[in-house]
């Protein structure tokens, strides 16, 4: 079961087990391959541990609000040890204070690209040297004990009662890391601790939402979440800190999420702008606006780089066996290959919600270019075939999510240019949208089914049919969507979980959407049902884990995690869920 803590600088990340395993440390990047990958294959054995020689449990929380971890070691109902894990701010780095009352022994096995290149161990007087035999890069780690410590391997160390840390760096050049005579400038315990509590803390004071006791835990959780994903550089925001951790234990359904999708991007600023975190929402919108080509289809990919760059090819890491024997291992994804046409739509949807709630037309006419590209772009391609939201990796089709979201990018630029007086293009773009929404209304429906439906031509619904009232393209009270939500309800909806389907091209889907349950918590709040839109978003709380975390996906039976995690979609309907039960109280 996948229910580690994720740590987060801004740069990279960590997960750590709930009995202290570092199974996942991922920098100098996000997207980097990780020097502890035991997530992608527990025979590799590519981890580092503390471990103690009795029977333990363990007790473990975030400290003050922030993405620090806090695991308390417990033996016969009394604390024996404490240890707080976190990353230093700015840092390719992973610092473990410990106090303990027993002793433990450290395991460090580190590698290098995704567990194809063992290190060089070099042993130190207070740790040890892995480095890379084909380069200079290294993972190094150092030891500060006020206590005996013993060498047991190559790999292991034993630590005597005492008190003190442990910290790992990444090096990109052994001449310049922890045992050279740069050293000096690395954190210390004393110091960097009180700064990235400092950090996070100042973070999370900024929101705007008051959310009830019984969501509060993960609401703040999954600002924590958001945050920790932006990589600091740049302002791009990855769906999730790891690849290939399966949706179905064991199945094919693994993916490579640490990339700057278009869509969850957008998905994310217009999130933090409304639950008050203005500026880190308009750095992802700075992001996006920074990689995108008014020459052609403005977001030429569907996903980029955290630096920017075009996101690299897939390929499968067939020497690893994937989370629970899920294979095959992906770095990359394919899907960067695809026609995705519903992104420009909700970057638009991100646009007009900053400005809405800012009213900067400075900003809005720095990136007027911007708006006009996607205008003219929507215009002569509306009636293209793509891949669409659930990126169907088969023949591109009409996807009705994908149709509504290039409406409602024409309807928001037209209400834009209505902002700074460009009554020519306002008049231009709402004409042509209103056309468009004919176009899909009457396509979109099926006569047969009683519903509209996926894509022009199905009979199948899916989960994202749920925005077209939220966009507006249709009332809430129209019968023809009251039949569609009355189909969604009965095939999709499991216990106040939402599927996003029921099958693509890989066969069947077995575990409910995160993302599926906010649009459908906002459903009943449009309906009046403020009852059951509570329910839906308590439904999705309940699931997290007991730091408040959750994955792409659900397990409607144990109520789990599952594929990717922490997943940024799930944290989102979290925060728009609650962000839209207390509009609705106020």
């Amino acid at each position: 079961m996948i229910d580690h803590a994720f740590l987060s600088n801004g740069y990279g990340s960590a997960l750590i087990s709930k009995d202290l395993n570092v199974d996942w440390f991922a920098v100098p990047r996000f997207d980097s391959s990780p020097l502890f990958c035991n997530l992608l294959d527990e025979s590799k054995n590519c981890t580092s541990s503390i471990k103690f020689n009795t029977e333990v449990a363990f007790e473990r929380s975030y400290i003050n609000d922030s993405i620090l971890l806090r695991t308390n070691v417990i033996k016969n109902k009394e604390k024996i040890a404490s240890i707080i894990d976190f990353m230093p701010l700015a840092e390719s780095a992973l610092m473990r204070i410990i106090s303990s009352n027993d002793s433990f022994e450290v395991y460090v096995k580190p590698s290098f690209n995704y567990c194809m290149i063992v290190p060089a161990v070099y042993k130190k007087v207070q740790g040890a040297i892995f480095k890379d035999p084909n380069g200079k890069q290294a993972l190094e780690f150092k030891y500060v004990w006020n206590s005996k410590v013993e060498e047991k391997t190559s790999y292991s160390w034993k630590f005597y009662p005492g008190k003190g840390y442990l910290l790992f760096l990444y090096s990109a050049d052994v001449g310049y890391g922890l045992f050279s005579k740069k050293s000096k400038v690395y954190s210390i315990p004393s110091e960097a601790m009180p700064a990235a509590v400092s950090y996070w803390e100042s973070l999370l004071g900024n929101t705007n939402i008051n959310p009830p006791a019984w969501a509060a835990h993960v609401f703040y959780s999954s600002i924590l979440v958001i945050l920790g994903l932006m990589y600091k550089p740049s302002g791009a925001l990855i769906s999730s800190p790891t690849t290939s951790l399966p949706e179905i234990i064991g199945s094919v359904r693994n993916w490579d999420y640490r990339y700057a999708w278009v869509r969850d991007s957008s998905l994310a600023a217009e999130t933090l702008i409304k639950i008050g975190y203005v500026i880190k929402g308009r750095e992802i919108l700075n992001f996006l606006i920074n990689v995108l080509d008014p020459s052609m289809k403005p977001f030429n990919h569907t996903l980029f780089t955290v630096d920017g760059g075009p996101p690299p090819s897939e390929y499968t890491a067939d020497w690893l066996n994937g989370y629970g024997n899920s294979r095959p291992v992906r770095i990359g994804n394919a899907a960067h290959l695809q026609i995705q046409l519903d992104i420009e739509g909700e970057f638009m949807n991100a646009l007009s919600t900053y400005y809405n709630f800012t009213k900067d037309k400075i900003y809005l006419k720095n990136v007027w270019w911007a708006v006009k590209s996607i205008s003219k772009y929507i215009i002569k391609n509306y009636n293209k075939r793509d891949s669409g939201i659930w990126e169907e990796r088969d023949i591109p089709k009409h996807y009705t999510h994908s149709k509504v979201n290039m409406w409602n990018a024409l309807v928001k630029a037209a209400e834009l240019a209505k902002e700074l007086n460009k009554s020519t293009e306002a008049d231009e773009w709402k004409l042509k949208a209103d056309q468009i929404k004919e176009y899909i209304l009457q396509n979109a429906w099926n006569e047969d089914v009683g519903s509209f439906v996926r894509f022009f031509g199905s009979k199948d619904i899916d989960a994202s049919l749920l925005v077209m009232p939220i966009y507006g393209l249709i009332g809430i009270d129209d019968d023809r969507f009251l039949q569609t939500l009355k189909k969604i309800e009965k095939e999709l909806v499991k216990d106040h979980l939402v599927f996003r389907y029921k099958k693509d091209f890989l066969g069947s889907v077995a575990y409910p959407f995160g993302l599926a349950s906010y649009w459908i918590a906002k459903i009943k709040l449009m309906q009046g049902d403020y009852k059951e839109a509570e329910k839906y978003i308590r439904k999705l709380v309940s699931c997290a884990n007991d730091l408040g975390l959750l994955g792409e996906h659900i397990d409607p039976v144990k109520c789990e995690p599952r594929g990717n995690y922490p997943h940024v979609f799930s944290h989102i309907a979290v925060l728009m869920g609650v962000y839209e039960l207390a509009s609705e109280k106020r």
